[in-house]
């Protein structure tokens, strides 16, 4: 799982980020990821999409390997 949150999102705080990413890796997700982005709002960019799209390469290509 890919949780990406900005760290000055004027909606969600970023501190609810970090702890849906802690509650989750508690909760027994093993392979959580959680990216933080510097200058992101509460919206989406280029940077986000990019960390997005290489992520889920990156885990199609292991699921092709399989």
């Amino acid at each position: 799982m890919l949780l990406c949150h900005g760290r000055v999102d004027e909606v969600v705080r970023f501190r609810y980020g970090e702890k849906s990413a802690e509650k989750l890796t508690s909760a027994g997700f093993e392979n959580l990821t959680f990216k933080p982005f510097n200058s992101l709002g509460h919206c989406i960019n280029p940077e986000e999409m990019a960390e997005v799209a290489s992520w889920l390469t990156s885990k199609l290509e292991l699921e092709g390997k399989s």
